[in-house]
């Protein structure tokens, strides 16, 4: 077992040895992070939301960036020093009636909504009624996912929780997912290859062992029903 304050790539090494990192045809790091990813999909979304970093403000009618984001709840003020009210999810031609004047569908800051708006190939998230810089003010909860400039292999369970926004005692099905994809890679890459097959047999079987422990491990970060809470 690893020490409690092994990173991610010490872990992987004690479940599959350490020459994953030296295989040129794997980009590991991008499979450490599609399973960090993958992870932070599959658990509840109040445990994202108890984890999340500091809610990002809106205070204009144009919305802001939620690029690279999962967004977990949206929040608007009703007015300067009001009540916190949380926004309803609508699609794109339910938000145009919402903001409709002469539509009995029209929300006011006691009912507001949200639209995620992607006209400009980069989505925003916007809400109305309008927010602005006076006290009626919305905030965005989200998760930040991964991305390709992000290395994961450093970071022990303590950071998993400072710097990246979830508990620490996730690192453990972070790692089986990790190890299950760049298993799951390397045997694509056999295959293709045309290499041994008892060896390729062995691995196979140690890739279902790993996926069947991932699927032990996550089950206890869901909700009740067995599945992630829904956007």
């Amino acid at each position: 077992m690893p020490t409690p304050g092994a990173t991610i790539a010490e872990r992987i090494t004690d479940l599959i040895g350490s020459e994953y990192a030296t295989i040129p045809s794997l980009s590991y790091k991008d499979l450490i992070n599609a399973a960090f990813n993958e992870v932070a999909d599959l658990v509840s979304e109040d445990l994202l939301l108890k984890y999340s970093p500091a809610p990002t403000t809106v205070t204009s009618a144009t919305g802001v960036s939620i690029e690279d984001k999962k967004i977990l709840q949206v929040t608007r003020i009703d007015a300067n020093g009001g009540i916190e009210r949380e926004c309803e999810a609508l699609d794109r031609t339910a938000f145009d009636a919402a903001t409709d004047s002469g539509s009995i569908y029209k929300s006011t800051v006691f009912s507001p909504v949200y639209k995620l708006h992607s006209d400009n190939a980069a989505s925003t998230l916007v809400i109305y009624p309008d927010c602005d810089s006076s006290g009626q003010e919305g905030k965005i909860f989200y998760f930040p996912y991964a991305t390709n400039s992000v290395d994961l292999t450093g970071i022990d369970a303590a950071e998993l929780n400072t710097d990246h926004f979830l508990p620490s005692n996730l690192i453990h099905a972070i790692v089986l997912k990790s190890c299950a994809n760049i298993l799951q890679s390397y045997i694509n890459n056999q295959v293709q290859d045309e290499e041994d097959s008892e060896m390729l047999a062995m691995v196979t079987q140690q890739l279902q062992g790993l996926e069947a422990s991932f699927q032990n491990e996550i089950q206890r970060f869901m909700d009740e029903s067995g599945r992630p809470g829904s956007e």
